[in-house]
């Protein structure tokens, strides 16, 4: 935040669509949360060199300049009354953005970009944002539009990530005047680790019913606190990201945690968010 108290909402901005689209979404968030946006440029020039490549970095930063310029006052005219402020930096992108997001609520950006923002393979801006950020990192589809999408899905696993995302969620629904489903994927066992014997002879409706409980248990105790949202919940025999992927169609936003239980645990970005980062047709919420 800044020093006034004012909320901030970071936008990773390069000219492509999805980074036009993730401004958007990002200028109707920070509508609903009062808050500011940052609208984030990021060359990947050196400040210094020989004297060709400084006016070469120059006459770059001066366009860049008058991109930044031009995109704050479209904002601004279609967003009377929002605080838009632009940000141009140097160097690669996800560090810059990280940078600027050490006192935001919500980084925003899109999963397809030009350049360094381009796409989602391991090391990627998105990939690398959404596992580093202080705060939850919201990636767009290139085009998305919310014509049609109705409520926010939310991924249950019983993990403490899933926790915090499932706070965030409610306070999505709540914000929008919307439903909330709870979705948990279960499936049969599988290896969580080097070593891990898997049972001969296992009980599918025990397995189901365990994971029932988990469901039960993770959106419990919140209805206090979000007394107006109507919480549907889903179980589903499947693989996590085929069902949230599948879930997730007709939403306004997926929430996910970080990082959960399963095979993949131990990655700071667990496969599942990874999986929804790249392929989700709507906009996704990474909580940590």
């Amino acid at each position: 935040m800044t020093s006034s108290g004012t909320p901030i909402i970071v936008v990773g901005y390069d000219g492509s669509p999805a980074s036009e689209t993730a401004g958007h979404w990002a200028a109707i968030e920070a509508g609903r949360r009062h808050a500011k946006v940052r609208l984030v440029h990021v060359l990947s020039v050196p400040l210094s060199g020989p004297i060709g490549v400084s006016l070469q970095t120059e006459s770059l930063r001066q366009a860049a300049q008058r991109l930044l310029d031009q995109t704050c006052a479209h904002m601004r005219a279609e967003h009377p009354g929002l605080e838009i402020e632009g940000v141009l930096q140097f160097g690669g992108a996800a560090p810059a953005l990280l940078q600027e997001a050490t006192d935001a609520v919500l980084t925003v950006v899109g999963s397809r970009g030009l350049g360094e923002f381009r796409d989602l393979a391991v090391g990627s801006v998105s990939a690398h944002v959404a596992t580093h950020a202080p705060c939850p990192v919201v990636v767009i589809p290139p085009r998305w539009r919310s014509e049609g999408a109705d409520g926010i899905v939310v991924g249950v696993d019983g993990s403490p990530t899933s926790s915090a995302a499932i706070d965030f969620a409610f306070a999505q629904a709540q914000a929008r005047n919307t439903t909330l489903t709870a979705v948990l994927a279960w499936h049969d066992p599988v290896r969580t680790g080097p070593g891990d014997m898997l049972p001969l002879v296992y009980d599918l409706d025990a397995l189901e019913q365990q994971a029932a409980t988990v469901l039960a248990e993770s959106i419990a105790g919140r209805s206090e606190t979000y007394p107006d949202v109507l919480v549907k919940q889903e179980l589903v025999r499947g693989h996590a990201d085929d069902v949230l992927i599948d879930t997730g169609r007709t939403a306004e936003l997926l929430v996910v945690g970080s990082r959960g239980r399963g095979a993949f645990r131990g990655l700071l970005l667990g496969s599942t968010s990874r999986s929804l980062v790249h392929y989700a047709p709507c906009p996704v919420a990474v909580v940590r």
